[in-house]
Protein backbone atom coordinates (compact mmCIF):
# COMPACT_ATOMS: atom_id res chain seq x y z
CA UNK A 1 0.00 0.00 0.00
CA UNK A 2 0.74 3.57 -0.77
CA UNK A 3 1.88 6.00 1.87
CA UNK A 4 -0.38 9.45 1.95
CA UNK A 5 1.74 12.51 1.47
CA UNK A 6 -0.51 15.13 2.82
CA UNK A 7 0.86 18.47 2.08
CA UNK A 8 -0.05 21.68 4.40
CA UNK A 9 -2.59 23.88 2.04
CA UNK A 10 -1.45 26.78 4.38
CA UNK A 11 0.67 29.76 3.03
CA UNK A 12 1.70 31.28 6.21
CA UNK A 13 3.06 30.35 9.68
CA UNK A 14 0.13 29.54 12.38
CA UNK A 15 1.33 30.67 15.88
CA UNK A 16 -0.72 30.06 18.93
CA UNK A 17 -1.72 32.73 20.82
CA UNK A 18 -1.95 33.76 24.11
CA UNK A 19 -4.45 32.00 26.53
CA UNK A 20 -7.58 34.51 26.73
CA UNK A 21 -7.27 35.21 22.88
CA UNK A 22 -11.12 34.99 21.71
CA UNK A 23 -12.26 35.68 17.61
CA UNK A 24 -16.62 37.11 18.08
CA UNK A 25 -18.59 37.33 14.96
CA UNK A 26 -22.03 37.72 15.11
CA UNK A 27 -23.23 34.14 15.41
CA UNK A 28 -20.72 32.71 17.15
CA UNK A 29 -17.44 33.35 20.38
CA UNK A 30 -14.87 31.13 21.48
CA UNK A 31 -11.14 30.99 21.86
CA UNK A 32 -8.99 31.21 18.96
CA UNK A 33 -6.73 27.73 18.48
CA UNK A 34 -4.38 29.27 15.77
CA UNK A 35 -3.66 31.96 13.91
CA UNK A 36 -1.77 33.34 11.28
CA UNK A 37 -1.63 36.53 8.54
CA UNK A 38 -3.85 34.59 6.29
CA UNK A 39 -6.63 33.66 8.89
CA UNK A 40 -7.24 32.05 12.00
CA UNK A 41 -9.17 28.82 13.63
CA UNK A 42 -11.18 29.10 16.86
CA UNK A 43 -13.69 26.65 18.64
CA UNK A 44 -17.37 27.71 19.74
CA UNK A 45 -20.50 25.63 21.23
CA UNK A 46 -22.88 24.38 18.42
CA UNK A 47 -26.15 26.62 18.48
CA UNK A 48 -24.40 30.06 18.29
CA UNK A 49 -23.67 29.41 14.72
CA UNK A 50 -25.67 28.36 11.87
CA UNK A 51 -24.51 29.73 9.10
CA UNK A 52 -21.31 29.19 6.88
CA UNK A 53 -20.97 32.13 4.96
CA UNK A 54 -18.22 35.26 5.11
CA UNK A 55 -18.77 37.26 7.68
CA UNK A 56 -16.79 39.82 10.00
CA UNK A 57 -15.12 39.18 12.56
CA UNK A 58 -13.22 40.75 15.74
CA UNK A 59 -10.15 39.44 17.96
CA UNK A 60 -9.75 40.60 21.56
CA UNK A 61 -7.39 40.02 24.34
CA UNK A 62 -9.06 41.03 27.47
CA UNK A 63 -5.77 41.07 29.56
CA UNK A 64 -4.54 42.98 27.53
CA UNK A 65 -7.01 45.52 25.89
CA UNK A 66 -6.24 44.41 22.38
CA UNK A 67 -9.45 44.39 19.67
CA UNK A 68 -8.84 44.33 16.35
CA UNK A 69 -12.60 44.51 14.92
CA UNK A 70 -14.07 44.23 11.12
CA UNK A 71 -11.82 42.06 9.72
CA UNK A 72 -13.59 40.71 6.42
CA UNK A 73 -13.11 36.66 6.45
CA UNK A 74 -14.53 33.65 4.28
CA UNK A 75 -15.27 30.66 6.10
CA UNK A 76 -12.64 27.42 5.04
CA UNK A 77 -14.26 24.55 7.54
CA UNK A 78 -16.25 24.25 10.36
CA UNK A 79 -16.03 20.57 12.11
CA UNK A 80 -17.28 19.17 14.85
CA UNK A 81 -15.01 18.86 17.63
CA UNK A 82 -16.88 16.89 20.49
CA UNK A 83 -20.40 16.23 21.37
CA UNK A 84 -21.71 17.15 24.51
CA UNK A 85 -23.42 15.39 26.91
CA UNK A 86 -27.05 14.47 27.04
CA UNK A 87 -27.55 17.07 29.86
CA UNK A 88 -25.94 19.67 28.18
CA UNK A 89 -26.92 18.78 24.77
CA UNK A 90 -24.22 21.18 23.56
CA UNK A 91 -21.35 20.14 21.01
CA UNK A 92 -18.12 21.88 20.08
CA UNK A 93 -16.84 23.30 16.80
CA UNK A 94 -13.97 24.37 14.90
CA UNK A 95 -13.81 26.76 12.45
CA UNK A 96 -11.31 27.85 10.33
CA UNK A 97 -11.47 31.12 8.46
CA UNK A 98 -9.97 33.18 6.16
CA UNK A 99 -9.12 36.33 6.25
CA UNK A 100 -10.11 39.14 2.77
CA UNK A 101 -9.93 41.85 1.67
CA UNK A 102 -7.85 43.51 4.90
CA UNK A 103 -6.91 46.98 4.64
CA UNK A 104 -3.03 48.41 5.46
CA UNK A 105 -4.14 49.49 8.76
CA UNK A 106 -6.03 45.84 9.51
CA UNK A 107 -2.90 43.62 8.44
CA UNK A 108 -0.46 45.74 10.39
CA UNK A 109 -2.70 45.60 13.77
CA UNK A 110 -2.91 41.96 12.83
CA UNK A 111 1.28 41.69 12.21
CA UNK A 112 1.29 43.39 15.49
CA UNK A 113 -0.52 40.95 17.50
CA UNK A 114 1.00 38.31 15.70
CA UNK A 115 4.69 39.40 16.90
CA UNK A 116 3.52 40.55 20.03
CA UNK A 117 0.98 38.67 21.69
CA UNK A 118 1.66 34.82 20.47
CA UNK A 119 3.25 32.32 22.24
CA UNK A 120 5.48 30.64 19.23
CA UNK A 121 4.74 28.38 16.71
CA UNK A 122 1.29 26.12 16.41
Amino acid sequence: MGQTNQKERRKTVRYRPKDGTMAVNNHALGPIVNISMGGLSFRYLEGTSAELSSDSLGIFLGSDDILIDQLSTRIVTDRLISKGSAFLKTCTRQRSIQFTDLNKKQQTHLQEFISKRTQGMY
